[in-house]
Formats: C-alpha cells, structure tokens, sequence
C-alpha cells in the first residue's frame, strides 16, 4: 500500500511514501479512520491518495477568501 498526497484543488503532487514506507507508519489506519470520507481514496492497486492543499493554493484562498464558497475556482 502506497501513499500519494495530493492538491485537492490544483491536483499537484506533494509527496508519495513507498508501500513499505506506508505499512512502517503507524497513523495510516488512524488518519484513514478520521478522514477517510473527506481526505482519503483507494484505488484498485490498493494505493492511497490522501489529498490536501498546496503552498500555493492554501495563498491563493487567504488572499481570496470568497473562493471558498466557490466549489471549483481553478479552472
């Protein structure tokens, strides 16, 4: 079971942990338990895409906080 990271609005790639790297960290079931409606997929393959906000788009929504009324401002 891998682990990628994604940017829930730009879909950039912010880091990925290999299968064995996953299955050594121990917050991988937690975080899948807490989060996994909201965060988390699992693709057939069995990897993990866990999605989040980059850098750049986490700027993006505090210099423009109506975007977060908006469902998709990155077109």
């Amino acid at each position: 079971m891998a682990i990628r990271v994604k940017c829930r609005h730009c879909k950039t790639d912010m880091g990925h942990l290999s299968g064995q790297s996953a299955l050594q960290h121990g917050r991988v079931k937690q975080m899948r338990e807490e989060f996994a409606e909201e965060f988390i997929t699992e693709d057939e393959e069995g990897t993990l895409t866990v999605t989040s906000i980059c850098e750049h788009c986490e700027k993006s929504l505090r210099d423009n906080p109506n975007y977060y009324a908006i469902q998709k401002w990155i077109q």
